[in-house]
C-alpha cells in the first residue's frame, strides 16, 4: 500500500538520481561549438576520406563483422520468447501473467502470436513487474524488446525506485507514478 512516506521517499530518490537531459548534453556543448567552427574543413576532409577505395573496403569489412556479430549474439525469439521463458520459470499461467501486468488478453495474444507485435516500453515494464524480476533480469527483459531505463527520465527513475524497494504490484507502481505527475504504465 502506497502512503505519504513512500511518496516523499520517492521524491527524495528522484532528487538524488534524476539527471535532466539538458544537464547531460550541456557537458558536450563546448566541444560541439569547436567542431562547428571548423565545420566546412571537417566536411571536406571527411568527404575525401570517405570515398577512398581503401576506406570503402574497410567499411565493408566492418559491416560484415557487425553482421556476423549480430547473427552470433542475437537471442532467438526476441521478447515473446524471453517473456514465455520467464513466465514458465515463475510458474505463472498466461492468464495470471497478463492479469498481474494489467494487460488486456487480446494485447497479450498479439504480442505472443505469430505476428509478434512489438510491445511498448510500458507494456514490457508491466510484464517485468508482474514477474517480480530483480534489476538485472528486469534490464535483460527490457533489452530483448530494445529498451533500457535511463536516469534522464523521471518515469524510469521512479521505476528504479520501485525495483530497489521491492514494489512490484502494478497498481502501487501506477499510484506512485500518478503521485509525482507521470502517466501510469497501464490505463486500467
Amino acid at each position: 500500500m502506497i502512503n505519504e512516506n513512500i511518496i516523499n521517499d520517492l521524491r527524495e530518490y528522484l532528487k538524488d538520481h534524476y539527471i535532466p537531459k539538458e544537464a547531460f548534453f550541456s557537458s558536450f556543448e563546448s566541444p560541439l561549438k569547436d567542431m562547428a567552427s571548423n565545420h566546412s574543413e571537417f566536411i571536406c576532409m571527411a568527404d575525401i576520406e570517405l570515398f577512398s577505395v581503401s576506406n570503402a573496403k574497410l567499411l565493408r569489412s566492418v559491416s560484415d563483422e557487425a553482421s556476423d556479430y549480430i547473427k552470433k549474439n542475437k537471442k532467438s525469439g526476441g521478447f515473446p520468447h524471453a517473456l514465455e521463458k520467464k513466465r514458465k520459470e515463475k510458474g505463472l499461467t498466461p492468464a495470471e501473467l497478463y492479469k498481474k501486468a494489467n494487460v488486456d488478453k487480446r494485447q497479450y495474444s498479439r504480442l505472443m502470436g505469430p505476428e509478434g507485435r512489438h510491445p511498448s516500453m510500458n507494456t514490457v515494464i508491466s510484464f517485468a513487474f508482474a514477474l517480480r524480476l530483480v534489476r538485472s533480469e528486469f534490464d535483460e527483459l527490457l533489452q530483448t524488446a530494445g529498451y533500457a531505463l535511463s536516469n534522464s527520465s523521471s518515469r524510469d527513475v521512479c521505476i528504479m525506485y520501485c525495483l530497489e524497494n521491492s514494489i512490484y504490484d502494478i497498481d502501487d507502481v501506477n499510484a506512485l507514478l500518478f503521485a509525482i505527475g507521470i502517466p501510469p504504465l497501464t490505463r486500467e
